[in-house]
């Protein structure tokens, strides 16, 4: 298949052209019959050390088609909620472009995390995948409160922009006890965090209070 994008390209957009039009009649379907708050599609469009194809390969053949099939969601303004594993890098701005609001899962070992989020975090919000290859199954209870701190202290703004779960799917064999620490650190230290914003943002308004007031006199 990744062949055929050099050997067989006019294929390749007949292709892509009807499973968009497959998709966007899908979305529109559940739009008008479930009413949902949005839809989560996965397209890994990265392996380990980077996408599967350059990105002026991907603005060719593959953007275009996400456009069209961001336009569906935000008809009725509904999120849509990508999963691409892998290392991504080049791509969440073309993302961002074509209507996706939520990426996932920023996998663990093949982005820089900060510089995603220093980079698009004005733009995307971000489902940051705890990690299942390693963290999960190999360190101490820990060792995986301290990894479900870094996302939070990463990604988590002001006006939201995090969601937080497993990478993927927990694998088999994963101590119990791992995942609760994960479960209960997500919870505690999530709330502990955003509970800090509200509290920066009581002593601004505050302040400012107390500036007109004195202005007042």
């Amino acid at each position: 298949m990744l062949m055929d994008y050099h050997l067989a390209p006019e294929q390749v957009h007949r292709l892509n052209d009807a499973r968009c039009n497959l998709y966007c009649g899908y979305i529109r379907r559940a739009i008008r019959e479930l009413r949902p708050d949005g839809f989560w599609t996965s397209d890994d469009l990265g392996h380990q050390t980077q996408p599967f194809m350059r990105p002026q390969t991907s603005r060719e053949f593959i953007k275009p088609y996400y456009v069209r099939v961001g336009e569906a969601p935000k008809e009725r303004d509904i999120h849509w909620w990508l999963h691409s594993c892998g290392n991504n890098t080049p791509l969440p701005g073309d993302l961002a472009e074509a209507g996706v609001g939520v990426f996932l899962p920023v996998q663990k070992g093949t982005m820089d995390e900060v510089a995603v989020a220093r980079e698009f975090g004005d733009r995307l919000t971000f489902l940051a995948g705890i990690d299942v290859q390693h963290t999960l199954q190999e360190r101490d209870p820990a060792g995986v409160r301290q990894e479900v701190r870094f996302p939070i202290d990463t990604f988590d703004r002001p006006g939201g922009g995090l969601c937080v779960a497993a990478g993927n799917g927990i694998v088999a064999g994963t101590p119990l006890e791992n995942i609760e620490s994960f479960l209960d650190e997500a919870v505690r230290y999530g709330a502990q965090h955003r509970q800090a914003f509200a509290d920066t943002q009581t002593i601004k308004e505050d302040d400012h209070a107390q500036t007109n007031k004195t202005h007042s006199r």
